[in-house]
């Protein structure tokens, strides 16, 4: 009963124009009524509640500085969490020029243009140009890596090019605490290994997003590099070296 309600919230929606701003979690939000993630909010359907939480409570329990969200979609944890306390920087990585488009767009809404640094590329372990899969009904899934154990294939109807960009590169900071969550479907050991120096040099929290085919990698790679579990919530998996 509960799946048909949220069914005919979403045909309902699809009736009104594709794009339009919504009041919803206490922000304001440009949403895409095609696009599955956006349909959660829209519909006030509960999407990532429980990790948003836990990010809040990491964040004030840690006195953690940074904030860096790696596969930013539209926003939704840059925009939720940009203001916490005692955060000094927010910086967001989006690589699909669509969807980045969009995160900026909420980061406008919310007045958050000035604080949150985005940066339309993705994140790996070595800087170039690279191919990325999208799906156009659920951009959130869009991949460097389309494997048949991550998402069936005939999803991903488009190819973009993007820029890649080495995490180590960009941020040699030392000192610092901070809060990195990876959300790029498949693609974390490359996101993790280049940033190994970042990982090594400071006291972070991570929450990654992970596969069934890269979470032991994950895993060990992580143990090796002095990070412990600390949670699960669903698919996304909380480390630490606090």
């Amino acid at each position: 009963m509960r799946k048909l309600h949220w069914s005919i919230l979403k045909r309902l929606y699809r009736l009104r124009p594709r794009f339009a701003v919504y009041q919803r979690l206490e922000r304001r939000w440009l949403l895409d009524n095609r696009n599955w993630i956006d349909q959660q909010l829209i519909i006030r359907r509960p999407y990532e509640v429980a990790q948003v939480a836990r990010c809040r409570a990491l964040i004030r329990e840690h006195g953690l500085q940074a904030f860096f969200d790696i596969g930013a979609n539209f926003g939704l944890y840059s925009v939720l969490l940009a203001r916490e306390p005692g955060l000094t920087e927010v910086h967001a990585y989006e690589p699909l020029p669509r969807n980045a488009d969009q995160l900026c767009a909420n980061l406008f809404l919310n007045a958050l243009d000035g604080r949150v640094h985005v940066n339309n590329q993705a994140v790996g372990d070595h800087a170039g140009a690279c191919e990325l899969f999208v799906d156009p009904g659920s951009t959130g899934v869009s991949t460097l890596i389309p494997d048949e154990s991550h998402r069936d294939q005939r999803a991903y109807q488009s190819v973009v090019t993007v820029q890649t960009v080495v995490f180590d590169d960009q941020h040699p900071l030392t000192a610092t605490r901070a809060l990195i969550k990876v959300d790029v479907e498949g693609a974390e050991l490359q996101v993790l290994r280049g940033m190994s120096r970042f990982l090594a040099a400071n006291k972070v929290v991570l929450q990654i997003e992970t596969t069934p085919g890269t979470q032991q990698a994950v895993e060990e790679l992580l143990h090796d590099a002095g990070y412990r579990a600390l949670d699960r919530i669903g698919a996304d998996a909380y480390y630490g070296n606090l």
